[in-house]
């Protein structure tokens, strides 16, 4: 299984809000190991603003495209990969996110999370709080979380988990503000590469 290095509980590996830390994003002085973790251990950590802080100029020279802006005294940076068509979400609470240009298109805006392969312990420990295996059965993910006590790890998640292909899929939305989101659409439609500073906007 996926354990968080922090709690050493399951991680899920969802979309915003889980994460793994490699060495060079955070100071020695946090206490935090490199690996899998859940980013609200981080924050209670009081280390989510310092792993913010280091991965930011590694987004800003990775993904050079981007506009930027603050909601709820959370700075946020949404940067734009036209090749790849993804957007990768820097924010300073370390909530981070990677999703496709394709979440646009259908609202209310979700992404799809592959979770663990059919096969493995972790797939097994999810079908076992799905408490099914027969593939294309959906099942509520706050169910399955809440049987896997981790409910205060993924507080107020929707969507669904489902079998697919063999593999153990969640769709589930995301936490885009209206600010996010127009700033989705217009680097979307850009066709040259710019940049948008805080100040912009």
């Amino acid at each position: 299984m996926i354990e968080c290095t922090l709690c050493g509980r399951l991680v899920l590996g969802l979309t915003g809000y889980d994460w793994t830390v490699v060495p060079w994003m955070l100071a020695p002085a946090t206490g935090v190991m490199p690996g899998p973790c859940h980013v609200s251990c981080l924050q209670e950590r009081g280390a989510a603003g310092s792993w913010a802080a280091a991965v930011e100029a590694y987004h800003r020279e990775r993904w050079p495209r981007w506009l930027a802006g603050v909601d709820a005294g959370v700075g946020w940076r949404l940067h734009s990969s036209r090749a790849a068509r993804r957007f990768h979400l820097w924010r300073s609470d370390g909530a981070m996110a990677s999703f496709a240009y394709a979440v646009l298109t259908v609202a209310p805006h979700r992404t799809g999370t592959d979770l663990a392969e059919l096969g493995t312990a972790h797939a097994a420990t999810l079908l076992a709080a799905m408490g099914t295996d027969r593939p294309g059965s959906v099942v509520p993910l706050p169910r399955m979380i809440e049987r896997l006590r981790l409910t205060d790890r993924y507080p107020f998640v929707e969507g669904t988990v489902t079998l697919r292909r063999g593999v153990v899929v969640a769709d589930h939305p995301l936490a885009l503000t209206r600010a996010c989101l127009r700033a989705a659409h217009q680097l979307a439609a850009e066709g040259a590469d710019t940049y948008r500073f805080p100040s912009d906007g």
